[in-house]
């Protein structure tokens, strides 16, 4: 059988080139990945962001000798788990960790450090990750101790850091280096975030480049950093009425899953297209979806897309409430809003009074710009979680009244529809992307969130909530059962903390066929969960 990998962490790099699927969006995301720019690739959970950074990791390290560009990959999993008494807390622990990946890689290939810059970086004149590796698991800890002290006055300055990774390239005839940012803005602790893209808008030179993987809805840029203008911007955003839509997901499916679901999946094209429909351009919904699928038949797929597009999605969603209590008014009105007021008017929109379809449909609603803030924070946390897309603002609607249009995933909209399977093509092929539901600035509906007085995640909440969910057991993880059973059975860990607090070499003791491989995989791809799972 066939092993499905939903998530990024899972899979060698050597398996990359095997198991990528490129369009025209892929092949432009990766040939700016590998540019001199600096870039933020926007995309929500699962749509492949962190894939095609390593696709494009992967791609500069094999031709590493003759392009001399040195690729460095860093990701801020971790970030969570930083609470300490120091302002740029998460700037330091960010510094130390991306030289301790410099130092790592450039060591790789056999470059040399000078003693200039050496001297710069403050590292002996060969470079250790000694002196970095006790800051890191410093700040990495101080979730178990709140407000501890950290001593990084070892770290350099940026001006320093620039000037040793010039003089580097100089000295070993490297073209560039590229960091690559995974995870780089994933939490609802906007300081954190602001003083990334601070220092990732400074942290460049002709050399040095940077690249970040972010969220939508839930990335603070700050005062001093705009995407659009200070770097290179792109959306991994499929459009499910784009001609290649289908043929393009469907790669992706033959590209992992077994023979005989690919033959059955074939058999059954128009009904399996319903479900590449529902994902919304979203690759590890869709692999998720299949996988689950036991045979394709209109009453199984309905099932599948109601239990799935009504239930577990927004279940997630409403998890993020439970979660960060300073969020739950938004997270519980943002589902009142969409599943009582939004998605009724657009079935109404879209059917007849007999139950068929009008010449014209629609998955879109469009807010007045001038809405009570509250009710873009709640729709931003929907943006997060997937269940809608943020289109464009700037839209006129009725009597040239301006606002911003939203897409409802397609999934979660046909859950609430009948017959989803039957209905769902001939809704695809006449949505019409200005036919909108349209909600005023002063609609009725605010008022249950402006009524409210609303308080955002404190230091001291976002503390307490991130200790509850680490106290949970590993089951709630999303990881394979291969995995759970190693992990509890094996290695005899029964909550996240557990993991969190149990080295790669710890499982390579206690695992059985788990090696270096192995162990730093499932380590990673715990921590990507784990950091899903806190982040929502």
């Amino acid at each position: 059988m066939a092993e499905i990998y939903f998530r990024t962490e899972n899979i060698r790099p050597e398996e990359l080139p095997n198991l990528i699927v490129k369009s025209q969006l892929e092949n432009e995301i990766i040939e700016s990945l590998k540019s001199n720019s600096n870039l933020i690739l926007e995309g929500s959970r699962g749509t492949g962001k962190s894939f095609l950074m390593k696709y494009a990791c992967y791609q500069l390290e094999q031709n590493f000798v003759l392009d001399r560009i040195l690729p460095v990959y860093v990701t801020f999993m971790a970030s969570t788990l930083i609470h300490t008494t120091d302002t740029f807390q998460f700037r330091n622990w960010m510094v130390a960790r991306s030289l301790r990946e410099l130092i790592k890689s450039s060591l790789k290939k056999g470059l040399v450090f000078s003693k200039y810059a050496s001297t710069l970086l403050n590292t002996e004149t060969t470079p250790e990750t000694n002196s970095l590796d006790t800051i890191i698991k410093a700040y990495e800890d101080s979730y178990k101790n709140p407000g501890v002290s950290i001593d990084a006055t070892s770290l350099p300055e940026l001006n320093d850091i620039i000037d040793a990774l010039n003089s580097l390239c100089e000295e070993n005839q490297i073209k560039g280096i590229y960091f690559f940012f995974d995870e780089a803005a994933h939490i609802f602790r906007p300081e954190q975030q602001r003083q990334f893209f601070t220092l990732f808008r400074d942290f460049r030179s002709p050399y040095v480049s940077s690249k970040a993987a972010v969220y939508p809805g839930v990335t603070h840029y700050g005062d001093t950093f705009e995407a659009i203008h200070d770097s290179v911007y792109k959306k991994l955003d499929r459009n499910i009425q784009d001609s290649v839509y289908l043929n393009f997901m469907n790669s992706m499916v033959e590209k992992q899953a077994d023979k005989s679901k690919i033959l059955i999946i074939n058999q059954n094209k128009e009904l399996y297209n319903t479900v590449i429909f529902c994902s919304n351009g979203n690759p590890r919904i869709l692999l998720k979806t299949t996988e689950r699928l036991q045979k394709i038949n209109t009453s199984e797929i309905d099932s599948l897309i109601r239990s799935f597009y009504r239930n577990e999605i927004w279940a997630e969603h409403t998890l993020l409430g439970d979660k960060f209590k300073g969020h739950k008014l938004l997270v519980d009105w943002g589902r009142k809003f969409l599943e009582d007021i939004v998605i009724p008017s657009l079935i109404k929109k879209n059917f007849n009074e007999d139950g068929t379809i009008k010449v014209e449909t629609s998955i879109y609603f469009w807010i007045h710009k001038d809405s009570p803030i509250q009710v873009s924070e709640a729709l931003r946390l929907l943006t997060y979680t997937g269940i809608i897309k943020k289109m464009e603002d700037g839209v006129k609607g009725t009597r040239s009244l301006i606002g911003t249009r939203y897409e409802v995933n397609y999934g979660v909209f046909l859950s609430q529809v009948n017959n989803p399977t039957r209905n769902s093509r001939e809704l695809i092929g006449k949505l019409q992307i200005n036919n909108f539901s349209e909600y005023g600035q002063n609609h009725s509906a605010y008022k249950d969130l402006t009524d409210k007085n609303i308080v955002l995640e404190d230091d001291e909440t976002l503390v307490a909530s991130i200790n509850n969910i680490l106290d949970k057991p590993i089951s709630t993880l999303d990881l394979s059962n291969w995995q759970k059973k190693k992990l509890i059975n094996q290695a005899g860990l029964s909550t996240i903390k557990e993991l969190i607090n149990t080295t790669e070499q710890t499982l390579i003791n206690k695992l059985e066929q788990v090696g270096v491989v192995r162990s730093r995989q499932m380590k990673n791809a715990a921590y990507a969960e784990l950091l899903e799972y806190i982040s929502g």
